[in-house]
Parts: C-alpha cells; structure tokens; sequence
C-alpha cells in the first residue's frame, strides 16, 4: 500500500445497533507519529466509533480502512493480528497477575525470544515499569496500572494504537501523567494513536489533530489547538465545559 494512506480511517461510517445508526457518515482518519483525539459530549457517539472501527459494534454503511486495506466488519481478534492495538476503558489487566505477566500476555502470539526482546522495547518507551514487573497489577496505582495496560496492547508491536478513554476514574494530576507520559509518548515513538477521551481540554493540549462529534457526526475536523481555541465549540458542542475549565486555569 501507498505510504500515503492513513494508518486508520473511516469513510462515510455508518454504525449502531440493530439498524439504528448512532454514528453518522463519519471520516476521520490518523497516521503514524500522530495523536487524534475524538471529542464530545456524552452520547455523541464516540465509543460507538471506537467500536464500530474494532468489529464490536454493527457497521450500517461506510468502510473502515487500515493503510488502505478494508477491514469493516473485521473481528477484533483479526485486528490485533494486522496491527490494531486497543486498550479499553475497563478489563484491561489482570488484576491478580504481575506486571510482567501482563506484559508476557500481551505477546502470546510471539515466541519466547521475541517476547522478551518486545518486553525490553515496551520498558524503553515506559521505563517506570521496569522497576514494577514483579509487583500484583492489583496493588498499583490507576496511572500505573493504565500504563501497564498500554504496554500489554503494545507487545504485539501495533501500528495503531486506539484508546478508550484511559484517563476515565483518574484523579486531575494522574489525567495528567497518562496523557503526558504514555499516550503522547505512544505518538512520538511513531504510532498512530486514536483517543476517545471525555476529558476534552486535557486531551486537546496534547493532540495534534481532533475530532468534535456531536450526535453522531463529525461537527469540527482541525488541529486540536484550533478546537481548544474555538468558543463555538466550548460553548455548544462541549456544554461550556472548556471555556469553564479555561477561566479556572486563568
């Protein structure tokens, strides 16, 4: 495929449940080395989205596109296997595992040599975790346990990685931390990484493109800074909840 092509994108998505669409005529698209957060309100439709891209969710019309190649309706599990990484909002650890159990999870496909090597590659991009692999997943912290959860998904070596809401239950200055320090880091490492995140302002500042879907469409498609910057899109499709959260930074 053409290097042109976008990492993951929809065209014309058309998604819901039983044939009532919740997501309308959707495009978005993201490439390598770039952080695309999806905003809204709730019931915008953004986890429909999510899973209508990974098989979970039914796909009405439209096409879901991996560098090019169509994969609408394609099972998670097939997803994973072509480069689709997906860390969702809940379940995403074992809990009564260690870390590196986790982490030897997340390759089960690999062989022992390769899983190791994978294991030293995920340590380089979130070296906290080394100094954890022997601690219960169960006793961590919820930034500690979401970057674990990140670096299981990041095992199998995804071109892709699609998060849903990972900050969700997070106190402010953990919001903060994972976004920072794992979801950002994911982009700069060379990953396309698609973010539902209901905490719009944090994951504007962090982006570099988003998404504003309002009743199951996209209402904005810009750089994120233009997004965070636009009062049309605080005051209606946000509920006022940057401009609120704007005026507190002041």
């Amino acid at each position: 495929m053409s290097s042109a092509e976008p990492s993951l994108a929809t065209r014309g998505l058309v998604a819901g449940y039983g044939d009532i669409p919740v997501v309308r005529g959707v495009d978005i698209e993201v490439r390598a080395g770039e952080l695309v957060a999806v905003v809204g309100p709730n019931g915008a439709g953004k986890s429909t989205l999510l899973k209508a891209i990974l098989g979970l969710a039914k796909v009405i019309e439209g096409q879901v596109l991996a560098d090019g190649a169509d994969i609408t309706r394609a099972p998670l599990q097939k997803l994973v296997r072509l480069g689709i990484g997906y860390v969702p909002q809940t379940d995403d650890v074992f809990d009564p595992l260690k870390v590196r159990e986790n982490l030897l999870m997340g390759g089960y496909l690999l062989d022992k040599q390769t899983r190791a090597a994978r294991m030293e590659e995920v340590l380089a991009i979130f070296p906290a975790l080394r100094s954890r692999l022997n601690r219960y997943v169960g006793t961590m912290s919820g930034g500690e346990r979401k970057m674990t959860a990140i670096g299981r998904a990041l095992m199998l070596t995804p071109k892709v990685l699609v998060l849903d809401e990972p900050t969700a239950g997070l106190s402010v200055a953990l919001t903060e931390m994972v976004l920072t320090e794992q979801v950002r880091a994911l982009a700069d490492h060379g990953h396309a990484v698609l973010l539902v995140e209901q905490k719009a302002q944090a994951a504007l500042r962090l982006a570099d493109r988003a998404y504003v879907l309002v009743q199951g469409s996209v209402a904005m498609a810009a750089p994120a800074a233009q997004v965070l910057a636009s009062p049309e899109m605080a005051e209606v499709f946000l509920g006022g909840q940057l401009k609120q959260q704007q005026a507190a930074d002041q």
